[in-house]
């Protein structure tokens, strides 16, 4: 037994070394005759190799930290290093600049390392990272950013183009942009490779796949803006660097466990049969997820959540950071506002539609809307076959990413025509940038129904074009997006920029009876904050907005809430706003960064 032990103890030990001595060394140090290596390509007679063994990251570190375009030691062909022509015709200035500079050195450049594998998929986390990346370079000419993807597929002009035409993000300079290919481990983060054991083989990916980052570059500042906690292990044990984490969406959160038929260890003595064992077993699995995410983000020197929501939880779940001295604030995304705005206007009068701009997945709802607007039609206009002027109709407009995400279009589609309701429902699929301007510029209303949309990009986009907002009210829609903060509602269902609903199948939904009686409206009823709010279903603002009292969508009082809507978009969510705060977090890093050096790098430092 004691044996035993002690064999523990050494692999504990030799780990941590492994971890903390030996890995820094190898990513950050060169070889002693790296200066011969390097002068012996630059004074060959033609182009060749750098033979560099595994000192991968050391060398491209001193190239690109040394050169006038750090951009060409991308590693798209494959992993071999060879010099930049142009720095070899500059080769004095190039070797001068190779040496190691001191850390308060006005001419050391910094190298911010954005650990985004699925860079160039197009979607919201992207809009974040390209404007993040865009920021960092305008905050100081010095900045270098590196960009870790596994999109093989996609050269880097390709990505930077895409980048330019989906999100309007124009003027980076693409010299100091250094694509990094992650080619080994791509696979282990996705979720679908794991059938069981999805989040913890994803942490494992995520560890893995950082230490290849690493291998073939190792950076001054971790920037995550993806999600993925596995990769601030590497970052911090080994690399001693500052994190940045954007965080979209906690990947665990308290909530879950209220889904568990099990959710105390004290509840052992209620376990009667092997079915309760396995939920107790789950039980213990979530939380040691749980904790080991608690841990993780305990490295996380600062923390930017995407909205309240979101923000809330994470106070919740990463609770060392405060104390720490480590911070976790809001930085709502770059919606790019101010060009929806001026993008030019169609001159067509606004149609009597309900747009709903989403992906075809089964947390989208777009069930819900369709059986919510199927009842109000039955209960206002039985009988009706086609639409007419005053009945709004539905519009979903989204993309299909996946296998699942058509089936799920596939079967909206077969619910449409079950429900009769193929006249008045349109489905555009995978339209262009300028079809979905050109719907925004057109319909009356724009429609949510998501539960505990983190943000809700597409509801901003809503009230930048125009688009009168009826949303689910909860998580980012209710509480960043459609508020006006200098106008108070006057009900609990709408105010001067938009309208809310709730639903039965909201998993927070616990009516009480007595409530529910006393309740004038027959509206369900929801306790926030402490207070017992009132929130009609969705075929009940419909009724009221289209039936009851139509005094509330009367063409002065949309024009109102358009004007009201663009103010407020215009002021919290624009790129401009994102860059001017991202700037100022960048500077607070950088001196972070410094401190790092000195303080956590040690004998290290000195020795590169």
């Amino acid at each position: 037994m004691m044996w035993v032990l002690l064999g523990i103890i050494t692999v504990i030990y030799l780990t941590y070394q492994t971890f903390n001595s030996i890995l820094p060394n190898y990513f950050l140090v060169p070889p002693r005759n790296w200066k011969d290596k390097l002068l012996k390509v630059i004074n060959y007679n033609k182009p060749i190799y750098l033979k560099i063994g595994y000192k991968r990251s050391s060398y491209r570190r001193r190239l690109l930290l040394a050169s006038e375009n750090p951009s060409f030691y991308t590693n798209y062909i494959n992993n071999k290093l060879k010099i930049n022509p142009k720095d070899i015709q500059n080769k004095n200035k190039f070797m001068e600049e190779t040496r190691r500079r001191d850390v308060d050195d006005p001419k050391r450049r910094i190298l911010y390392g954005f650990y985004h594998p699925y860079a160039n998929n197009g979607g919201g986390g992207e809009r974040v990272l390209w404007e993040a990346v865009k920021s960092t370079l305008n905050a100081d000419s010095k900045n270098i950013c590196a960009i870790y993807t596994s999109n093989l597929d996609a050269e880097p002009l390709e990505i930077l183009n895409k980048v330019e035409n989906k999100f309007h993000i124009k003027g980076m300079d693409h010299s100091r942009i250094v694509f990094i290919y992650l080619r080994k481990f791509n696979k282990l983060i996705d979720s679908s490779y794991w059938k069981h054991f999805t989040i913890i083989g994803q942490l494992i990916g995520q560890i893995l796949s950082s230490l290849e980052a690493c291998f073939e570059l190792s950076p001054d500042v971790w920037v995550d803006t993806m999600g993925l906690p596995g990769s601030y292990f590497i970052a911090s044990i080994v690399l001693k660097i500052p994190i940045i984490a954007y965080v979209h969406y906690p990947i665990l959160q308290e909530d879950m466990f209220n889904k568990l038929k099990y959710n105390k260890l004290s509840d052992i003595w209620k376990l009667k049969n092997v079915i309760d064992l396995k939920n107790y077993i789950k039980f213990i699995y979530w939380s040691i997820l749980y904790y080991i995410y608690v841990y993780l983000g305990s490295y996380v020197d600062l923390t930017l959540a995407n909205g309240t929501w979101t923000f809330n939880h994470m106070k919740k779940i990463w609770i060392y950071n405060q104390p720490l001295g480590k911070h976790i604030t809001t930085l709502y995304p770059p919606c790019g506002t101010e060009n929806l705005v001026k993008e030019e206007t169609t001159n067509k009068e606004r149609e009597n539609k309900l747009l709903y701009l989403a992906q075809f997945r089964p947390e989208k709802r777009h069930i819900l809307i369709l059986k919510e607007y199927q009842q109000f039609l039955v209960n206002n206009y039985p009988g009706i076959a086609k639409p007419t002027p005053e009945i709004p109709t539905l519009v979903f407009a989204g993309s299909c990413r996946t296998k699942d995400d058509t089936a799920t279009l596939e079967f909206l589609q077969q619910e449409t025509q079950l429900l009769k309701l193929t006249n008045f429902v349109e489905f555009k699929v995978d339209i262009s940038y300028k079809e979905v301007i050109e719907l925004l510029s057109v319909c009356k209303f724009g429609l949510n129904a998501m539960w505990n949309e983190h943000f809700g990009i597409g509801v901003v986009e809503y009230i930048a074009r125009g688009c009168i907002p009826i949303v689910h009210a909860s998580a980012g829609p209710y509480l960043d997006i459609v508020k006006n903060e200098d106008d108070e509602p006057k009900q609990d269902w709408h105010n001067s920029i938009g309208f809310f609903f709730k639903s039965f199948a909201d998993p927070d939904f616990n009516p009480s009876e007595q409530l529910v009686e006393s309740n004038e409206n027959k509206f369900l009823l929801f306790e926030f904050n402490g207070e017992i709010l009132e929130f009609p279903t969705l075929e009940q603002l419909l009724t009221i907005i289209f039936i009851k009292d139509k005094e509330l969508i009367s063409h002065a009082r949309l024009n109102k809430m358009r004007h009201i809507g663009k103010e407020i978009v215009i002021d919290k969510f624009s790129n401009e706003i994102f860059d001017k705060q991202w700037i100022g977090y960048i500077k607070e890093i950088d001196s972070l960064e410094k401190k790092y050096r000195d303080e956590r790098r040690g004998k290290l430092e000195k020795v590169y």
